[in-house]
């Protein structure tokens, strides 16, 4: 497949230049062959230099500037000819914020208008969240440039979008890679807020260090020698195994992911995630998708837990994920049902952006 990458600046930025190389990291991952990214100031330009792209491009990446980010998405659409419509799943993740006025009526506006034929890709606050379109085999993907949230895509459902594209063999390449990334970011953040996790020893704590150098191995002490009760509900014994692995090893954090298993009442396998800390829990519980393995799905679980381990400073008093994170659970694992839409990419935009030079 053919990808092209475009970027929008109106200014030179660091965090830019860093979120780009983010971005190309994932994409080469599964198009080594693409050039790297178009740069533009001029959104007039960049949306020219979009419609000759379509006409041969399989996926067109726009990564755009926050400072223009959501004129840009405006102006796309309307390029598109599509009018945005409030999204369901944004606009719920944001109402908290916008009734205890930690937001402005018109941010709010703005980050929950997307076409409605869009698949969104979440950043960890759904401000700036990205969105990719397809029609005839062709895919827009928009999201922001800089490099915070840019990674949040990235890692949150780039990878899993960019796979159901691909074949079986390369996706599994390139999901290896975005575990070696999590891995990574993950044990620099523990290891330079000095940070310790214990983890119970069973397959997927295997799978989760098996990556790690002998350096990188500090972060974590992995106890093979914590033995679980036979029965009892999965999520309480996932509680307390967390809890009881932090306390035996004097550990910062205590993690456990559950071996899959089916829960009462249900036919769908299922994989539990508890993380502890000195004064509170965290846990979700995944799913398996359709044809995806027991070992899939232990895979898929342990970038859930090194995405928790990453944000370890949220884990509070709560044991239940909140509606956002359970989203973003199934955006980790896979971008799925993409939806058509019925306009003709390239003509829509270059009829658009040929009224919009004649202005």
């Amino acid at each position: 497949m053919d990808i092209k990458l475009f970027s929008l600046c109106n200014q030179a930025s660091a965090e830019a230049e860093d979120g780009q190389k983010h971005i190309l990291q994932c994409v080469k991952d599964f198009f080594p062959e693409c050039n790297g990214f178009s740069e533009f100031t001029s959104q007039k330009r960049m949306l020219v230099a979009i419609s000759q792209s379509l006409l041969a491009a399989d996926i067109v990446l726009v990564a755009v500037q926050s400072t223009m980010y959501n004129t840009t998405k405006k102006l796309l659409c309307a390029a598109l000819d599509m009018k945005p419509v409030a999204n369901g799943e944004v606009a719920s993740a944001l109402k908290n914020r916008l009734d205890s006025k930690k937001i402005k009526e018109n941010v709010y506006n703005a980050n929950i208008s997307y076409p409605e034929s869009a698949t969104i890709l979440p950043t960890d606050d759904y401000i700036n969240c990205g969105f990719a379109l397809t029609s005839g085999g062709q895919h827009i993907i928009y999201m922001p440039v800089e490099a915070a949230k840019a990674q949040e895509i990235v890692l949150g459902s780039l990878y899993d979008y960019f796979a159901e594209l691909s074949e079986p063999y390369v996706a599994a390449t390139a999901l290896k890679n975005r575990h070696r990334t999590l891995l990574a970011r993950t044990v620099k953040k523990l290891t330079d807020d000095s940070v310790k996790v214990a983890l119970v020893g069973n397959d997927a704590a295997d799978y989760l260090t098996s990556f790690l150098t002998k350096k990188d191995s500090s972060a974590f002490v992995i106890d093979m020698n914590y033995e679980l009760p036979s029965d009892g509900d999965i999520k309480a014994l996932a509680v307390s195994a967390a809890r009881n692995v932090r306390e035996n090893n004097h550990t910062d954090l205590g993690a456990y992911i559950s071996d899959p298993y089916v829960p009462d009442g249900s036919d769908a396998l299922c994989v539990c995630i508890a993380i502890a800390n000195e004064t509170g829990t965290k846990t979700c519980i995944v799913s398996v998708e359709d044809g995806e393995s027991a070992k899939e799905l232990s895979k898929v679980c342990t970038d859930k837990l090194l995405t928790l381990l990453y944000d370890y400073e949220k884990i509070g008093n709560t044991e239940e994920e909140s509606a956002a994170e359970k989203q973003a659970d199934n955006n980790l694992k896979g971008i799925l049902g993409i939806v058509a839409s019925a306009a003709v990419l390239a003509a829509s935009i270059a009829g658009f952006v040929i009224a919009l030079v004649m202005r």
